[in-house]
């Protein structure tokens, strides 16, 4: 095997505290960063609460999950879950249950989730710079991470409608089950890459968590490995067989990586009684020209705003940095982690267009990484920038720069600190009135009723502790997705909600008979049928299909 040429020198790292001046103006600096990463994660979410993107984080099928989770284990409910096949126990649980416990509503915990996101993302590219830019002065570096986290609010705010899946993928980072860990643990792997890769030798530390954050994300979502393990794997053997990077190091880390995602996934052979589809039931090539129609509608759809061709165009810058990075890092043959971290995005960009097409998928939030993988090119290229000046004999930061710096630092704070009281009103006085009027029918007794997906699931997570709702498919059979099974033993429904959107393969009455009583709600119907013979025979159908489910999967 050919040796590699010897790599460019990395810079070491410089000592802030003595270019700074000491230890306060450093954490002045980090402290100023942090709270510009602050107001741009309040400016985001509060454009999020203010559309009718709001419905996507507080009230959709999906991202309600994780509240009835906790709902359930509240309730005391066998811990018997039905997932997808992605299972959200890393790190999206232990997250969710964190901000629901200093919260008082689940509004107010996924808000907090949401904007938690968004700060993990600053603090993340943040380390990035620390290994991209080690020469470089820590206001630059702060700033620059601050930049990138704002490329990314920029993109939040052209995203405004109810749906998910639409090219609005930005502002699924803010949801709690749109894949955040997997976009986290992605950039969170590049980072632990491009230390190995900066100091030319792989620690322990290094390896450890690296193969920790492979094996938990794979253990709890398979996306890992085509959005972060494969990308990684190909991109380090690349640019080795490219002799720009030491074939020691890529060998190492190529190998941790490896293995840490094949035992994620065989620690998801114990898990299986939890996941409700195999992930290759999601792969059908036969599809892949239907699939490249899918997108391009959506891409119509979203080229038919002003906000939608914006987004559009920062993808497009997005794909640029990459793109345009790697060949001028290849070109000026620079340090290599700053080669790693153009070629990294480019790789998973295509990867994951390429994967997704193949696979035949029509999810278009299977291409999140497409908008985040790029916030680390835009680092790297900001130190191609840097070093590219310092050539020449202007090297010092221009006053301008400085000032341009300094001016949207301060109009990003007067804006957070501005959108911020509104923000904590949104979230604090926020209510699901359709749970409200079933409350009211209720009126404190317990009760059990039942209902389909997308009308229920929002009602069983905000309606009070004695209303328990059940999820059916059209046919009353218990419907084994994203639900606690568990809740199913020995219930008695005597309640059906009928949403305005549903649609069922026979009337309700049709196969329950007349309730006893029909209330209207907004967006609903809630067919009571307490003491009519319609309660037996939808607790009978209920209940023995969730039975059969329970022996199936062995629970």
């Amino acid at each position: 095997m050919p040796s590699a040429a010897p790599p460019p020198v990395e810079a070491p790292a410089p000592s802030d505290d003595r270019r700074s001046g000491g230890f306060w103006p450093a954490a002045g600096r980090e402290a100023l960063g942090a709270l510009v990463a602050l107001a741009l994660s309040v400016i985001a979410l509060r454009h999020v609460l203010a559309t009718a993107r709001a419905a996507l984080v507080w009230y959709d099928g999906d991202s309600v999950l994780l509240p009835l989770v906790l709902r359930s284990v509240q309730l005391g409910q066998p811990f018997e879950w039905a997932m997808s096949p992605a299972l959200f126990f890393f790190p999206e649980l232990p997250v969710y249950l964190l901000c629901a416990a200093v919260t008082a509503t689940p509004q107010q915990a996924l808000a907090l989730n949401g904007l938690l996101v968004l700060l993990a993302v600053y603090a993340i590219v943040r380390a990035a710079a620390n290994e991209l830019m080690p020469a470089a002065r820590r206001s630059a570096r702060v700033a620059v991470s601050a930049v990138a986290l704002g490329f990314l609010t920029l993109l939040v705010l052209t995203d405004s409608s109810s749906i998910a899946n639409t090219l609005e993928l930005s502002s699924l980072m803010l949801t709690t089950t749109y894949y955040y860990g997997v976009v986290l643990a992605m950039l969170g792997t590049a980072v632990l890459v491009l230390r190995a890769v900066r100091l030319g030798r792989v620690s322990v530390p290094v390896l450890v968590v690296l193969g920790l954050v492979a094996v938990c994300t794979t253990a709890s979502n398979p996306l890992y490995v085509p959005w972060s393990a494969a990308p990684v794997v190909v991109t380090l053997v690349l640019l080795a067989l490219g002799r720009r990077v030491p074939w020691r190091p890529v060998l190492v880390l190529s190998a941790t990586v490896t293995a840490g995602s094949v035992i994620g996934y065989l620690l998801r052979i114990p898990l299986r009684p939890f996941v409700s589809l195999d992930p290759s039931t999601y792969v059908d090539p036969s599809r892949a020209p239907e699939t490249l129609r899918f997108f391009a509608a959506l891409t119509d759809v979203r080229a038919a705003s002003a906000a939608g061709d914006a987004g559009l165009l920062l993808m497009f810058v997005g794909l640029v940095l990459a793109v345009g990075g790697t060949v001028w890092a290849w070109r000026v043959r620079t340090s290599r982690t700053v080669l790693v971290a153009t070629a990294l995005p480019l790789v998973t960009i295509v990867a994951v267009s390429v994967g997704v097409v193949v696979a035949g998928s029509d999810t278009a939030r299977y291409l999140e990484p497409v908008v985040t993988a790029p916030l680390l090119a835009l680092v790297a290229v900001a130190e191609l920038a840097r070093t590219a000046v310092r050539t020449t004999r202007v090297h010092r930061p221009r006053r301008g720069l400085r000032t341009g710096l300094a001016v949207a630092a301060a109009a990003v704070l007067v804006a957070g600190v501005a959108v911020a009281p509104a923000t904590a009103s949104t979230v604090a006085t926020a209510r699901y009135d359709p749970a409200t009027c079933l409350d009211r029918w209720a009126h404190g007794r317990d009760v059990v009723g039942v209902g389909q997906f997308w009308t229920v699931r929002p009602l069983a997570a905000y309606a009070a502790r004695n209303v328990q709702l059940l999820q059916v498919r059209d046919t009353f059979e218990t419907y084994p997705w994203l639900v606690d099974l568990g809740a199913y033993r020995g219930a008695s429904p005597t309640f059906v909600v009928v949403g305005s959107g549903d649609v069922w393969t026979r009337a309700v009455e049709d196969s329950l008979g007349t309730p006893a009583t029909i209330t209207h709600c907004t967006s609903f119907d809630v067919y009571d049928y307490a003491g009519t013979a319609g309660a037996t025979t939808l607790r009978t159908t209920v209940v023995d299909s969730a039975e059969a489910i329970l022996r199936e999967r062995g629970f």
